[in-house]
């Protein structure tokens, strides 16, 4: 009995509640007890709703109409869970805001966050995904886009997708470790990087070749245009492209080259020229490779299969 005793969790045994469960693993291979309330569970959870639901009748086994009303005869909670996921779940049902676990810097616990997206994902609970998605989002840059990517894959929030991918474009690849790239997953990281050397090869290709000039026909200074082009593509242009901290974004580039005066060319060669890079659509292929890959990996939210395995990803999520 004193066995028992101590396996029941100090908080969230309660003696009023109705359902008895248990939790073995990987970080409580002893086990774990809790004691909890079927109708809150119910109301929250459509997985508890329908498990709570199940018929019982006297027919059944003593084994069958005694579990989850004592002790030596719990509810068995997957053994894929952790307990600290387990805990922040309950903290989030049972305690009031003022008591969810902060991380020092007046904002939740990401941890935590993790934790209840994760199992009310698992456990349908609709309005603790919408809590977490929530509070991830007032969290803005501070939330690393490889969690925001393996979050919105695991759990279904195909919205982060396109987001979190966009940051991670503008990542050096050195910057992304082992287990950011765990995070990713195979198939994110291969629309990834496929996407950047895409991205490069194209930009190295704008850089090198200097568009010609589109001459007006009210320019009377054709000469001095096209060489005034040319030295802004050459001394200017390729800097922006290139730049090894901030590389400037082909459809900014033109942008900035329709509304920058450029010294010694004319308004209306410059106009035209732009105009005519606009036109070739080279420069606004770099969104249609992003928008290439965030098709293929929505695609992929759709996959049930795809789907299952990232959930058993994401089940095995170790702490921040």
């Amino acid at each position: 009995m004193d066995y028992i005793f101590s396996r029941r969790h100090p908080e969230f045994y309660f003696s009023d509640g109705t359902a008895v469960f248990e939790l073995v693993s990987r970080d409580c291979p002893g086990g774990v007890l809790y004691k909890l309330h079927i109708g809150l569970l119910s109301h929250r959870s459509g997985f508890f709703a329908t498990l709570f639901s199940l018929p019982r009748n006297q027919s059944q086994s003593k084994q069958i109409l005694s579990e989850g009303t004592i002790d030596d005869n719990p509810i068995k909670f997957p053994s894929t869970l952790s307990r600290s996921d387990v805990d922040y779940l309950l903290m989030y049902l049972y305690r009031g805001p003022s008591m969810y676990p902060m991380d020092g810097t007046l904002v939740l616990s990401q941890q935590f966050l993790v934790s209840v997206l994760k199992l009310s994902t698992f456990f349908e609970i609709e309005d603790g995904i919408q809590f977490a998605i929530r509070e991830f989002n007032r969290l803005g840059d501070r939330l690393h886009p490889a969690l925001q990517f393996e979050l919105a894959r695991c759990c279904g929030i195909d919205f982060w997708i396109p987001h979190a991918f966009r940051r991670l474009m503008l990542m050096d690849i050195t910057e992304l470790d082992a287990g950011h790239v765990a995070q990713i997953g195979r198939s994110g990281y291969f629309w990834l990087t496929q996407t950047k050397a895409k991205m490069q090869a194209l930009r190295s290709k704008i850089a090198f070749h200097v568009p010609p000039i589109v001459n007006s026909p009210e320019c009377d200074t054709h000469d001095a245009c096209a060489t005034a082009w040319t030295r802004e593509w050459q001394d200017h242009v390729r800097q922006l492209i290139h730049h090894p901290e901030n590389p400037i974004p082909c459809v900014t580039l033109l942008h900035d080259l329709r509304n920058v005066h450029v010294t010694g060319l004319c308004e209306k060669c410059q106009d035209l020229t732009v105009t005519w890079l606009w036109g070739k659509c080279l420069f606004t292929q770099e969104e249609d490779l992003f928008e290439e890959a965030v098709q293929a990996l929505e695609k992929l939210q759709s996959e049930e299969v795809l789907r299952e395995a990232a959930w058993d990803s994401v089940l095995q999520y170790i702490s921040l």
